[in-house]
């Protein structure tokens, strides 16, 4: 489809974005091609957005209105993304580069995930009465007031329907800001909540880079805020809000290790590996970074791991029997091509087993092997450290020196070992012997550890952030103090 022009949504309506000077191009990823230069929003506009969200907030036509009636717009907007997956789907391929046989799933997952949201939401009770001799009292669960949403380029229909349906179902007025170099699905789920009967004024949408969501921020006026990105951009995000007290959800990143241990099973390792450090292109932030191997081991495994990477098939993200596309942008590329220049002058050895086209932004999944290779920050893309230790203990230590906290990996022929060992590792998710995107179990929930964020996700957490507990009632007649 025709890529659509990015704009401004306040208080229902649709307008071109205003900033004068601040713009952004768009190039295919998979050419290098220019195919769009669009404006961001001014700060008029963005003032105006967070204004139409206090006002709806204030007003509580969104927070005050019965659960079923939020629930009934919801399931409508659920509807309009059946009808706008196939488009959201092509858009966000090129967009992010990740293969359309994904962003394809991705997008035909995001009705389900609307309707899991109104499900949990309708279990959970608004309100529900307490035990207190007799008296009346009420313990309400209250949205926090305005929400921005500030969200990622790697996967920014999911990340945006996610966090945006939950606020919603939670009451809270929402100001979302897709990354600069992702806007375009975003315009389409917009479209798709104001057919769904949004009331004007729940919803806005802005545009722009680190400008934008440093304004976003720091206004007194956001009360929650919930960031999908970098550990740089989230501290940034932390430091603008902390004034405010705003509330904060920060999914950050994380140079996330997986354990080989002496009994893993070779094959089940690296068919895992190679997938889950490939996965939308390396551009996912729970991938397995860093593998802290038995020594023993390591010769076999990285032969293993590249036979693996062979068998993916690197080409136009656009194509459907791709498994393998480039980067988002160029920037991305130029980052990780210097990181990997840095290791191997640090003495690692490199292995690059796919051949790169010459034209777009692609990059070979990488390995770096070495004695405890030192890592340039953190790693957002196809690269895979590979190191020897000698046992458990210092498999470890290592992982947990490298400062993350967002997910870890741990193969093993021994489910039992395996337990021991992952519980072990500071991360909110340690998976034994696969890499899947998904979560293990459907009550799964994880926080946060170390610098990789705020918070934490599990379906029942996240609507928990958009929203605080507040307890109304009779008081004791007689109280002793």
């Amino acid at each position: 489809m025709q890529p659509p022009v990015p704009r401004t949504w306040i208080a229902g309506a649709p307008t071109p974005n205003a900033a004068p000077t601040l713009r952004r191009d768009l190039f295919d990823p998979n050419t290098g091609d220019l195919l769009q230069t669009y404006s961001f929003s001014s700060d008029g506009q963005v003032d105006a957005a967070i204004a139409a969200a206090v006002r709806t907030h204030r007003s509580g036509l969104w927070a005050r209105a019965d659960l079923a009636e939020r629930a009934a717009v919801l399931a409508a907007f659920a509807t309009q993304l059946e009808q706008a997956a196939d488009d959201i789907a092509a858009l966000d391929a090129i967009n992010s580069g990740v293969p359309v046989r994904f962003t394809r799933l991705f997008a035909q997952s995001l009705p389900g995930t609307v309707r899991r949201a109104v499900q949990l939401a309708q279990q959970q009770a608004a309100a529900r009465w307490l035990e207190a001799d007799g008296r009346s009292v009420q313990l309400r669960r209250v949205p926090w007031g305005p929400t921005a949403l500030l969200l990622p380029w790697n996967a920014p229909a999911a990340v945006l329907v996610k966090n945006l349906t939950y606020a919603l179902i939670a009451g809270a007025p929402v100001v979302a800001k897709p990354s600069p170099e992702s806007p375009w699905s975003a315009e389409l789920i917009a479209a798709a909540l104001a057919a769904a009967g949004v009331p004007d004024g729940v919803f806005g949408l802005i545009h722009g880079d680190a400008h934008v969501g440093a304004l976003v921020a720091g206004d007194s006026r956001i009360r929650a805020i919930s960031m999908t990105g970098s550990t740089e951009t989230g501290r940034r995000v932390a430091s603008r809000a902390g004034g405010n007290l705003t509330r904060l959800r920060l999914e950050l990143g994380s140079n996330n290790p997986a354990l080989v241990l002496a009994d893993a099973d070779l094959a089940v390792t690296a068919r895992a590996l190679a997938s889950g450090f490939t996965k939308l292109n390396g551009q996912w932030c729970e991938a397995p970074r860093v593998v802290h191997a038995h020594h023993r081991l390591v010769p076999a495994l990285v032969e293993a791991v590249v036979a693996e990477i062979e068998q993916l098939r690197l080409g136009p993200s656009t194509h459907p029997e791709v498994t393998f596309g480039p980067l988002a942008f160029a920037d991305r590329r130029a980052v990780l091509e210097g990181q990997i220049q840095q290791m191997v002058t640090a003495g690692a050895g490199h292995l690059a087993p796919l051949p790169s086209p010459e034209h777009g932004w692609f990059l070979s999944p990488t390995l770096l092997v070495g004695d405890d290779i030192p890592l340039p920050g953190e790693i957002f893309g196809p690269v895979l450290a590979i190191s020897p230790v000698l046992d458990d203990a210092q498999a470890v230590t290592r992982a947990n020196g490298l400062g993350g906290g967002l997910a870890g990996y741990v193969f093993t022929g021994d489910e039992e070992r395996g337990m021991a060992v992952g519980a072990q590792i500071v991360a909110g998710e340690v998976k034994l012997n696969g890499t899947s995107l998904l979560d293990m179990a459907a009550d799964s929930a994880q926080s946060f550890f170390g610098t990789s964020g705020l918070g934490g996700h599990g379906d029942r957490d996240v609507l928990e952030f958009f929203a605080g507990k507040q307890v109304v009632g009779a008081d004791l007649l007689d109280p002793v103090i």
